[in-house]
């Protein structure tokens, strides 16, 4: 209780008591799922890659390339050598990385050798009309495969000083490629396409997926267990190296661009302004709050243990988590 005098009033003012022992103690509220990074762009980034929690890559359009060191706290422009949209980056370990895209009646591979100080091209082709090579998977530093436009497929085992085209026995384009080893590995594309190879791509098989909508992107976390997502929310699942597809219920129906498995049963999909998540091998999948305020589609996500992670988006939005978005 406090007593004062203002003129000439007699004031009676009612201080709260409060005490050490046996007060509520102040929580502070949890840190949010998803941080929005400062990337420095307003590129589109349509995919990114992490060689371990604090080292990754993004690529986007117009030959964007940024490159971190400290888990996101700094992105760096580097110099991509090329204007063509840059749509999958990959790396084999915090050095040997390669990108791929097109546009301008051009597929193109670019490739570093020490973490992206430097660029090269490795492949420039000349195709008719916009196309794009749209995505990159390596599986150590000399194996690799491409996927792009009207079925192409290119493949390495030399690192890509010289890449090689396959025979995928298919014109639909191409958008998403993964390997679960040297061997094995799937593709997918427009008009429900789902092509697959167990000999490395010396031949590739239709798999009957079941769906007529675009599929964007494939993750495998062993020969036999993969994910595949698509347009209207499709998500599809195998545990027979993709021999039957099952349609997953995802309760969305955003356009899933990206898709990325730690395991049989942990996995992150992400597309139009969501990001969902499974630990239960996709049974169900769970709606995550973003931060990134769901205006902007999100492209890419990359993690590399089951609560770090990266997504990337429209107008350079780049959103990072250490407690797996929950």
């Amino acid at each position: 209780m406090f007593y004062g005098r203002v003129s000439g009033f007699l004031l009676l003012l009612m201080v709260p008591h409060v005490s050490g022992c046996g007060s509520e103690p102040v929580i502070p509220p949890p840190p949010p799922a998803w941080v929005q990074q400062n990337s420095g762009t307003q590129e589109a980034l349509w995919g990114t890659c992490f060689t371990d929690a604090q080292t990754g890559s993004a690529v986007g359009t117009h030959g964007t390339i940024l490159r971190t060191t400290d888990a996101g706290g700094h992105w760096v422009n580097q110099t991509s050598g090329t204007s063509a949209h840059l749509l999958s980056v990959t790396f084999a370990n915090s050095n040997t990385g390669t990108a791929v895209g097109g546009g301008d009646s051009v597929f193109v591979i670019i490739h570093t050798a020490n973490g992206g100080a430097t660029w090269v091209t490795q492949l420039m082709l000349r195709a008719p009309g916009d196309n794009y090579l749209r995505s990159v998977c390596f599986t150590d530093s000399s194996t690799g495969t491409v996927v792009g436009d009207r079925g192409t497929v290119l493949r390495t085992t030399d690192g890509g000083s010289v890449w090689l085209p396959q025979d995928s026995g298919t014109t639909e384009n191409l958008t998403g490629v993964f390997f679960a080893d040297t061997s094995t590995g799937t593709a997918v594309g427009i008009n429900g396409t789902i092509i697959h190879t167990t000999n490395g791509g010396m031949t590739w098989t239709h798999q009957q997926s079941g769906t007529p909508v675009r599929l964007f992107g494939v993750s495998f976390s062993d020969a036999n267990t993969g994910t595949v997502v698509g347009q209207f929310g499709a998500i599809l699942h195998t545990t027979n190296g993709g021999s039957s597809w099952v349609l997953q219920r995802s309760n969305s129906v955003s356009e899933l661009h990206g898709v990325w498995f730690l395991g049989p049963n942990i996995g992150t999909v992400v597309g139009g302004g969501s990001i969902l998540r499974t630990t239960d091998g996709g049974a169900t999948w769970i709606k995550q709050k973003s931060g990134g305020g769901g205006f902007f589609g999100y492209y890419g996500v990359h993690f590399t243990d089951p609560s770090t992670g990266t997504v990337v988006g429209d107008r350079g939005t780049i959103l990072r988590t250490t407690s797996g978005g929950q």
